[in-house]
């Protein structure tokens, strides 16, 4: 049997959605490992595993259309995040009138978060939360089950599904305790040679994970979209904001990982984890081998989680980036947001990665609190500016479903539509606050983002890192497709 993992072509909106991450648009294409840890599991049945990117194919909808209707798979696979919604409902339709019989399974953070909205048709499957084993579970009861009773699915949990013309939720499933055992994604499936990081310079490039979910409680966040999903299912009928525990893959079976990525011929890396620095000497030892293995790499973390020993680890390994989410550097709003942390302690992580020359990237949020003004906005890119990042990035904070943020919103009016309105965050604002319009942040955004990425230093800096001449012109493509809305 085949089973393919899809992400369908732009069928509604102007640009693909980057899924990864889920909350924005994408500038360039990251590999989706999240989709491919469960085609590994199907290769465990013995069963087929494709993998379709079809933005990266550049298919328009003709393709998508021609394609299904020649395809034999008997079940399509999506990883659904809020973003991408309208588009994946519009593949799940154009299916399900070409293929009725087939299984279409959505995973991801907007299923999780609403699965009835993806429950219309016949034969469809949510799985909520984290993936793997609930998709291992689910797998043998969709390989085996010629005789269609699908009364079977009431002993999977962590799934909603449509049975008998009616929506069933079965119990949830407890998070995966024990990461190391999961497979490795099937890299193999994807054209390593089409995906790339402009802040890396190098291909092939690809993305590993080593840990899941984050402890801390920063209101507005939305993390990567496994652990989004996570968190929103773990949080299911708990009435409050706790976050399931981190889990942390041991350092023996990241370097397992790390050796095959260098046989398989990667030489860049993007470390998707929501807060990379835990342990201190396992993320150490973790750099060591990037810098042994010849890879190019970066990551996310904390600015307060920075020790010089791991600054200067960094510094000793081709890291190239360190994306740290300040999102302002006003006291108070860091403490209204609950960003559990001191502009001082920021301040301390920067200037240890300045002190042993570690790039460093700033993520900044404009509208997080209601505390936010033009005055502090100014601080803020202010401050920005005199630590000298080597890149930034300017977005407003636009609520999403599932996190604390948009319930507050909700409540005390701040939304510009009665419900979620998927938009560039980098662009565009769902919000505004009685002092702080709409059109003032999403000028403000557009402006900090010139000012700041057409700086002649900052163009020189990041050329000359670029050492394959088709990067440099992804490069370029991605920076026009971040500051303008085509394709």
């Amino acid at each position: 049997m085949k089973f393919t993992f899809l992400i369908p072509p732009v069928l509604s909106g102007k640009r693909e959605v980057e899924r990864v991450f889920g909350c924005n648009y994408g500038a360039y294409p990251i590999p989706n490992i999240f989709m491919l840890y469960c085609a590994s599991i199907v290769r465990k049945f013995n069963e087929i595993a494709v993998f379709i990117d079809a933005p990266l194919l550049k298919w328009q909808k003709d393709e998508f259309i021609n394609f299904i209707c020649k395809d034999d798979s008997v079940a399509y696979v999506f990883y659904t995040v809020n973003l991408s919604k309208k588009t994946d409902l519009i593949a799940l339709d154009i299916i399900k009138k070409s293929k009725p019989d087939s299984w279409v399974i959505f995973m991801g953070p907007s299923p999780t978060y609403a699965p009835e909205d993806y429950l219309k048709l016949d034969k469809t499957i949510v799985i909520r939360g984290e993936t793997e084993e609930t998709f291992e579970s689910l797998l043998p009861i969709l390989i085996n089950n010629s005789d269609r009773d699908f009364n079977m699915l009431t002993s999977c949990t962590g799934i909603s599904y449509k049975l008998n013309g009616d929506i069933v939720h079965n119990p949830k499933r407890d998070p995966i305790a024990n990461i190391d055992k999961l497979l490795f994604p099937a890299r193999d499936l994807t054209d390593k040679n089409k995906y790339f990081n402009p802040k890396l310079g190098v291909t092939p490039f690809t993305v590993l994970l080593t840990s899941r979910g984050c402890s801390f409680r920063c209101r507005y966040c939305v993390p990567n979209s496994l652990s989004f999903a996570r968190e929103l299912e773990f949080r299911k009928g708990l009435g409050s904001w706790r976050k399931p525990a981190v889990t942390i893959r041991s350092f023996d079976n990241v370097l397992d990982e790390l050796v095959l990525l260098k046989k398989e011929g990667y030489k860049s890396i993007s470390i998707l984890d929501d807060q990379f620095i835990w342990e201190g000497e396992r993320e150490i030892k973790i750099a060591l081998a990037m810098g042994r293995l010849g890879f190019v790499w970066g990551c996310l973390s904390r600015g307060d989680m920075i020790t010089e020993d791991i600054a200067r680890a960094f510094s000793q390994t081709n890291c190239q980036y360190v994306d740290i989410g300040i999102e302002s550097f006003c006291q108070e709003i860091l403490n209204d947001i609950k960003k559990g942390t001191t502009v001082q302690k920021l301040y301390n992580g920067i200037e240890l990665l300045k002190k042993y020359n570690v790039p460093f990237k700033l993520n900044i949020l404009f509208g997080a609190s209601p505390l936010e003004t033009e005055q502090t906005i100014k601080h803020t890119l202010k401050v920005a500016k005199e630590l000298q990042p080597y890149s930034i990035m300017v977005g407003i904070c636009n609520p999403f479903p599932g996190t604390e943020f948009w319930e507050i919103a909700k409540r005390e009016n701040w939304l510009l539509t009665s419900d979620y309105l998927p938009v560039d965050v980098q662009k565009e604002s769902t919000i505004r606050y009685p002092h702080l319009g709409r059109k003032y942040l999403e000028r403000e955004v557009k402006l900090a983002n010139i000012k700041f990425f057409f700086r002649p230093q900052f163009i020189f800096r990041n050329l000359i890192k670029i050492k394959q001449p088709e990067v440099l012109i992804k490069t370029i493509k991605s920076l026009m497709r971040k500051m303008t809305d085509g394709k």
